[in-house]
């Protein structure tokens, strides 16, 4: 493969997963964020993200094996430890018989847990009535440990951070260019836009027509689910009277839990990252009620941001002659990140993308009206058809 000169615009876990990867190709990678790597704005900032193999969508757990796989072999790359095999609970009613069939589909193993029977999977939880889904490969990303051994393999192999605001992209030039506030373009031989809640104003200047919608939510680490560390991920889906949970443990600092509802939508300029004390209280009254052997107590709190596509899926194209486009994580993009940057790093080298990546591209939304009134995405309910 000849030498390729690469701008990445972001580095989030998909950025900076991408151009580190390039540079370990012997690529000469220009790594451009607005704030810099793990700052407080990102999508990427916090200690852990929950990976999982459990999804109704046939797609999604075909790309989280690979993921997983492609994590194992960062691992084995940095020689340090980027995840944690816990197991997850997933509790649900309307999602649960096709996250089976899915599941089984994909010759996954799991474990059909009763109602009556979920503290044995995870002792304290109270039953409501509901069945739930065990499955042993899951468990959390450690998101901090990640990003500094992609920014350090990235810094090893030669790869240029450069800070600034990237404000268009050339993606029609022969050779990309990327615009910066300060007057700055760079031009090389690909481009990777991957740049989070700031890909949506960068689309236009590409020429692709879509909607991505941001959003901010916000989580909370509580201390007296023990041993935290240990206990499983755990997805508890919707109820009559709130969204669903989803939860997960980080060592050292307790368990986290958030509302699978976003905070409030994320609009140009809002660098508010302010936790919400209503948020809080609510998902602490839920907690209590899920745990109630123990005083759930707020250890810290935090409000992230996530971008969602027009269908709850990525968008991972090529655009124009050689810039790639991945952006719409969708909440979940996180525990992908390992096969996301290998991914991307072949698309910016030439290649074809396989079937599944293929699925995601800007083609199946073509057909898609832009609908304004469209629902955030939510774990496990999905707006396209099984793959």
């Amino acid at each position: 493969m000849r030498d390729v000169r690469c701008t990445v615009v972001g580095a989030g876990a998909w950025g900076l997963s991408a151009a580190a990867e390039l540079s370990a190709r012997g690529h000469r990678v220009t790594l451009v964020e607005r704030h810099g790597i793990g700052n407080a704005l990102s999508s990427s900032r916090g200690p852990t993200r929950l990976w999982r193999l459990a999804d109704p969508d046939p797609l999604k757990i075909r790309l989280s094996l690979r993921a997983r796989d492609a994590m194992r072999r960062l691992e084995r790359l940095t020689a340090a430890t980027l995840h944690l095999r816990r197991g997850l609970l997933w509790r649900d009613t309307e999602s649960l018989a096709r996250l089976a069939a899915a599941l089984r589909a994909a010759d996954v193993p799991f474990t059909e847990v009763e109602a009556a029977d979920v503290d044995r999977f995870f002792p304290g939880l109270a039953g409501d009535g509901r069945d739930a889904v065990f499955q042993a490969d899951a468990g959390v990303v450690l998101a901090e440990a990640y990003l500094a051994a992609q920014a350090e393999r990235f810094r090893a192999n030669g790869g240029l951070l450069i800070t600034g605001e990237v404000v268009a992209v050339d993606a029609a030039a022969r050779q990309p260019e990327v615009r910066l506030a300060d007057g700055t373009t760079l031009t090389g031989d690909a481009a990777v836009v991957a740049a989070g809640p700031g890909a949506g104003p960068l689309l236009p200047s590409m020429g692709v027509t879509m909607t991505l919608r941001p959003y901010l939510e916000q989580v909370v680490h509580y201390a007296g689910i023990e041993p935290s560390a240990q206990v499983p991920g755990l997805i508890d889906g919707p109820v009559q009277d709130g969204p669903a949970v989803y939860a997960m443990p980080t060592p050292g600092v307790g368990y986290k839990a958030g509302l699978d509802a976003p905070l409030r939508p994320l609009e140009p300029g809002d660098d508010d990252r302010t936790p919400d004390p209503g948020r809080t209280a609510e998902l602490t009254r839920r907690i209590a009620a899920m745990f109630p052997g123990v005083t759930p107590r707020v250890v810290d709190e935090q409000v992230c941001s996530w971008t969602d596509s027009p269908d709850g899926r990525f968008v991972i194209d090529r655009v124009g002659h050689s810039t790639v486009l991945a952006c719409g994580d969708s909440g979940e993009g996180f525990k992908y990140a390992a096969l996301v940057g290998d991914v991307l790093a072949d698309l910016a080298e030439g290649r074809s993308p396989d079937d599944d990546i293929a699925a995601l591209s800007l083609a199946r939304l073509r057909a898609l009206a832009d609908d304004p009134g469209r629902a955030p995405t939510a774990l496990g309910r999905t707006s396209v058809p099984d793959v």
